[in-house]
């Protein structure tokens, strides 16, 4: 059985549509009707607030113990371990996670804008608590990480906010950084910087023989690492550190942490590193790609 709360069945979750969950029974709940049956032919299509849903779901004698569905779930993870290629110098993505998860306890609200740092900061950062992973999900909202975060910080004063963006991404609302430093609201920033729109270059190397489609940031006749993201958050006031080394991480995460108000560090990554699993375009689960 397929439980299916506020989803679109579109082709990025679904793969062809025909073969994905052949054999399930489908049970699509969705307050808009004309979502049901859409794409994907629900067996029991409800039209309904999912938080009224559940309360009655709840509410109802079904629940029960799922000691084998939970050992089997450990069976998988065991066979299939998350894993990157550790780099001795370089700063990688996965590890700046791992090392923020480290030092805030798994206690801090964590932001991500859209791309690849998205992935890295739901695979690798140990969450705790519900609603402490803010993103747009499969929207494609590149932008959404830093104002949201603003919102976060608002809302939640006392928690640690923390936006999780690429160099693409951060881009797109750049200019709130002003808002930031005007109400000096303390959300921390990492840009997980490698130079690329890297989730489409990822794409371009897996299935396009590499070819690049105005997907690469860097700039040649630039002296550094393009742009100046450092010298940009310094013009609008707001304390702001590179990171261009693995020794580097930590001292600088924890710089930014200890200090008052908003910080911004932007760590190089290099373009080495693709998200995995993934599964191909028109492919379903069977054809998942692990490295």
């Amino acid at each position: 059985m397929l439980l299916a709360f506020g989803a679109r069945f579109d082709d990025r979750v679904t793969g062809p549509a025909e073969s994905f969950a052949a054999k399930a029974t489908i049970v699509h709940v969705d307050i808009d009707q004309s979502e049901i049956n859409k794409n994907r032919r629900a067996d029991i299509g409800i039209v309904a607030n999912v938080r009224d849903f559940l309360h009655k779901l709840n509410a109802s004698p079904i629940r029960k113990e799922y000691k084998d569905w939970y050992q089997q779930i450990a069976v998988w993870k065991k066979e299939h371990p998350r894993h990157y290629e550790v780099s001795d110098s370089i700063p990688q993505p996965q590890y700046i996670m791992e090392t923020l998860s480290r030092l805030t306890s798994g206690n801090a609200v964590i932001v991500p804008g859209v791309g690849q740092h998205q992935m890295w900061a739901a695979q690798y950062y140990q969450y705790r608590y519900p609603r402490q992973l803010l993103t747009s999900g499969g929207l494609g909202a590149m932008g959404f990480g830093l104002p949201a975060a603003m919102g976060a910080k608002l809302a939640c004063p006392d928690k640690m906010i923390v936006n999780i963006d690429g160099d693409g991404s951060f881009q797109m609302n750049i200019q709130e950084l002003g808002t930031l430093n005007y109400y000096n609201i303390g959300v921390k920033m990492i840009i997980l910087n490698n130079q690329y729109l890297g989730m489409v270059a990822q794409w371009e190397d897996r299935f396009y023989g590499s070819r690049r489609g105005n997907t690469v940031l860097e700039n040649d006749h630039f002296p550094r690492p393009y742009p100046d993201f450092v010298t940009i958050a310094k013009g609008y006031g707001i304390p702001a550190l590179d990171v261009y080394r693995k020794d580097e991480v930590e001292q600088a995460l924890k710089t930014m942490l200890e200090t008052p108000g908003p910080f911004l560090l932007d760590c190089h990554t290099g373009y080495h590193e693709h998200v995995l699993p993934m599964i191909p375009p028109g492919k379903t689960y069977k054809d998942i790609i692990e490295k």
